[in-house]
């Protein structure tokens, strides 16, 4: 039974490093963590703008911006130069003074292309789909452990800026009456961390 297991264990290390050295795109899975920038929280504040989560994504108020975790998953390459990623639950933005809300879900990233779109729903208005955001990685900030008998892989990103489009912006504009931040600018920072996911049925 050991052996067996430790055979099949090397076959799956094995077949992951081929992929890797090929290029091919992995399934993982994992969280991400998405922070407002003290720019778009303090405007936010100052609008009567409150953040809010819903599960499966958890709000995290203990450190200086609001931030909202998601569970992920999706298909990536290691080097982080291709595949993409989805997410559960969702983030609101709602303004005590007046009730206009605006709810984020089903953040989805391209890697590739490097953006990340979101359903954005303004109020009772139906969800559409926005790019919300674009962003660039610095390797520098990505942690690549690559597949072992003691790991299947994993990639790990230290937080890094994103910058808001100019439909993300809009889509804020049409809720609040003004986006958090001008469009370039980062709404807010992205990290996170997947493991690969390999069966070794």
């Amino acid at each position: 039974m050991i052996a067996t297991a430790l055979v099949s264990a090397a076959a799956v290390a094995s077949a992951a490093a081929i992929a890797v050295a090929a290029g091919a795109e992995l399934p993982v899975a994992g969280t991400v963590t998405w922070c407002l920038s003290p720019a778009a929280a303090q405007h936010l504040a100052a609008d009567g703008v409150v953040v809010s989560a819903g599960a499966p994504a958890v709000l995290d108020s203990s450190g200086p911006t609001p931030c909202v975790q998601w569970p992920m998953k999706g298909k990536i390459s290691l080097d982080v130069s291709s595949g993409s990623w989805a997410s559960d639950g969702d983030v609101s933005f709602t303004r005590a003074s007046d009730g206009r809300s605006l709810r984020l879900s089903q953040a989805h990233g391209d890697l590739a292309q490097r953006t990340m779109t979101v359903e954005a729903a303004v109020g009772g208005e139906a969800a559409r789909s926005v790019d919300l955001s674009t962003y660039s990685i610095d390797m520098k900030d990505i942690t690549v452990t690559m597949p072992s008998l003691s790991s299947p892989g994993s990639v790990e990103a230290k937080p890094f800026a994103t910058m808001l489009t100019a439909d993300g912006a809009a889509v804020f504009t049409e809720a609040f009456g003004a986006p958090p931040v001008p469009t370039g600018d980062s709404p807010a920072t992205v990290a996170g961390r997947v493991d690969v996911v390999l069966s070794l049925g």
